[in-house]
Protein backbone atom coordinates (compact mmCIF):
# COMPACT_ATOMS: atom_id res chain seq x y z
CA UNK A 1 0.00 0.00 0.00
CA UNK A 2 2.00 3.15 -0.92
CA UNK A 3 0.42 6.49 0.94
CA UNK A 4 0.78 10.22 -0.83
CA UNK A 5 2.65 12.29 2.06
CA UNK A 6 -0.77 14.07 2.40
CA UNK A 7 -2.26 11.12 3.61
CA UNK A 8 0.03 10.96 6.29
CA UNK A 9 -1.20 12.43 9.69
CA UNK A 10 0.70 15.35 11.36
CA UNK A 11 3.35 14.30 14.11
CA UNK A 12 4.06 16.03 17.25
CA UNK A 13 7.69 15.79 18.22
CA UNK A 14 7.96 16.69 22.01
CA UNK A 15 11.49 17.14 23.12
CA UNK A 16 12.48 17.09 26.92
CA UNK A 17 15.70 17.98 28.47
CA UNK A 18 14.38 17.46 32.21
CA UNK A 19 15.87 14.08 33.33
CA UNK A 20 19.19 14.33 33.66
CA UNK A 21 21.14 10.53 34.33
CA UNK A 22 23.89 10.83 37.62
CA UNK A 23 24.76 7.09 36.72
CA UNK A 24 27.90 8.40 33.93
CA UNK A 25 30.37 11.20 33.77
CA UNK A 26 28.51 12.79 30.79
CA UNK A 27 24.96 13.00 32.49
CA UNK A 28 23.42 11.71 29.58
CA UNK A 29 21.16 8.41 28.89
CA UNK A 30 20.64 6.48 25.55
CA UNK A 31 18.11 6.84 23.21
CA UNK A 32 18.02 4.86 20.42
CA UNK A 33 18.27 1.41 21.21
CA UNK A 34 14.80 0.52 21.41
CA UNK A 35 14.99 0.67 17.59
CA UNK A 36 16.49 -2.58 17.55
CA UNK A 37 14.95 -5.18 20.15
CA UNK A 38 12.51 -6.31 17.58
CA UNK A 39 15.70 -7.14 15.04
CA UNK A 40 15.56 -10.91 16.49
CA UNK A 41 11.79 -11.34 16.71
CA UNK A 42 11.88 -10.22 12.89
CA UNK A 43 14.64 -12.79 11.74
CA UNK A 44 12.66 -15.65 14.27
CA UNK A 45 9.59 -14.71 12.36
CA UNK A 46 11.41 -14.74 9.06
CA UNK A 47 13.24 -18.26 9.39
CA UNK A 48 9.89 -19.74 11.29
CA UNK A 49 7.27 -18.52 8.33
CA UNK A 50 9.32 -20.83 5.23
CA UNK A 51 9.50 -23.81 7.79
CA UNK A 52 5.86 -23.34 9.03
CA UNK A 53 6.51 -23.84 12.11
CA UNK A 54 5.18 -20.67 14.10
CA UNK A 55 6.89 -20.01 17.54
CA UNK A 56 9.35 -22.85 17.02
CA UNK A 57 12.30 -20.26 18.18
CA UNK A 58 12.51 -19.40 20.98
CA UNK A 59 15.86 -18.61 21.27
CA UNK A 60 18.47 -16.74 20.22
CA UNK A 61 21.16 -16.66 18.33
CA UNK A 62 19.60 -19.19 15.35
CA UNK A 63 22.35 -21.50 14.91
CA UNK A 64 22.39 -24.18 12.14
CA UNK A 65 22.53 -27.06 15.00
CA UNK A 66 19.49 -25.17 16.73
CA UNK A 67 17.65 -24.86 13.44
CA UNK A 68 18.43 -28.51 12.59
CA UNK A 69 16.79 -29.55 16.12
CA UNK A 70 14.14 -28.24 15.53
CA UNK A 71 13.69 -29.88 11.79
CA UNK A 72 14.19 -32.97 13.35
CA UNK A 73 11.27 -32.14 15.81
CA UNK A 74 8.88 -31.24 12.80
CA UNK A 75 8.19 -34.95 12.32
Amino acid sequence: MNLAIWEMPGLEIILTEEFPADLNPLGIKGAGESGITAVGAAIANAVEDPIGMPGAITELPITPQRLKEILGGRR
